[in-house]
């Protein structure tokens, strides 16, 4: 019987070798193309996430139990003294713009917007939960139910077992009014690239949380309704009137870099818009310009710089 001949077995072997490169380079394209995915899978679900977090506690500004009409016109943004906190909750949130100089209790990523809010807890002392159990370094809200004595004396505003906190219920027979416990907190973008928040409490500064990471930039627009029949009438990152109580619309951009396949060194995930391949979409997925505020459309752009990242911009609808 005859065999192969060297030259026939040559031949075969390039064509084999072909073949498996290929096999190859669709392997490697799609693995691209899939890594690509879901590092942009990545960026989406953590910027919802991020305007999650934020519309819970801005949807929940300003509830203070059963006080109807709060006081005050004061705002110390970072002051622990309850008694000041008091003359001071008729501001829900007070934004600051990224040009405006940080209070002492916070450290932000130059060029950022931060937010900050005050609200009472949903929950009373007497509630099973996280958070519900009175303690003496948190601060609370207590506010009267009894007719006459709400009269004179319609909130306290006092540290935790406080004896101050014995306003009484509607029975006005010295039992005592549910006691919430007053969150003051902001939320900006640290210089790590994290959304974080910090609470102020009567016990100090507590120490910042990490809620979401990658987050380069947060830009923060205010409605305003001039004329209070509750329609928007402007929008503003500075409105010059915070008692209002304007609805906030958060903007968060978000990054995701990783090592490009061509060289294998990675890219930081601080690396800034402007040197990675960037995607800027709003929430609806309509795909907006660079600015947070942009509402034409636009083609995407991508930069050679690095590959593959993705960044995108998130906006949330405004709250009430």
């Amino acid at each position: 019987m005859r065999g192969l001949t060297l030259v026939e077995m040559m031949v075969a072997m390039v064509i084999g070798m072909v073949i498996v490169a290929g096999l190859s380079t669709v392997f490697v394209n799609t693995s691209v193309a899939r890594n690509e995915v879901e590092l942009s899978a990545d960026v989406i679900e953590n910027g919802q996430y991020a305007l999650v977090a934020l519309s819970r506690d801005l949807a929940q500004t300003g509830f203070y139990g059963t006080l109807v009409t709060p006081a005050g016109g004061n705002i110390d943004l970072c002051s622990t003294d309850p008694a000041v906190w008091a003359t001071s909750l008729t501001a829900y949130a007070v934004g600051l713009n990224n040009a405006d100089a940080d209070p002492p209790c916070l450290a932000r990523k130059p060029g950022t917007d931060a937010i900050f809010i005050q609200r009472a807890s949903t929950c009373t002392t007497t509630d099973a939960g996280v958070g519900c159990a009175e303690d003496a370094g948190q601060a609370y809200l207590q506010v009267s139910e009894c007719g006459m004595e709400y009269s004179l004396i319609p909130y306290v505003v006092a540290r935790g077992n406080d004896p101050a906190l014995a306003l009484q219920t509607k029975s006005c027979d010295g039992t005592r009014a549910p006691k919430r416990r007053l969150v003051r907190r902001f939320y900006y973008v640290s210089v790590g690239n994290v959304l974080s928040s910090v609470d102020i409490t009567p016990a100090g500064v507590l120490p910042a949380v990490a809620l979401v990471e990658n987050i380069e930039q947060m830009q923060i627009e205010y409605a305003v309704d001039v004329d209070g029949d509750g329609t928007p009438d402007a929008f503003s990152p500075t409105p010059a009137d915070w008692w209002r109580r304007p609805p906030a619309i958060p903007w968060s951009k978000m990054s995701s870099c990783a090592p490009r396949p061509d060289t294998g060194r990675a890219i930081p995930c601080s690396t800034s818009a402007a040197s990675c391949s960037t995607w800027r979409t709003s929430s609806t997925t309509r795909r907006t310009s660079s600015t947070p505020t942009g509402t034409g459309s636009s083609t995407p752009t991508r930069s050679s710089a690095c590959a593959p990242a993705s960044s995108c911009w998130a906006r949330r609808p405004a709250l009430a």
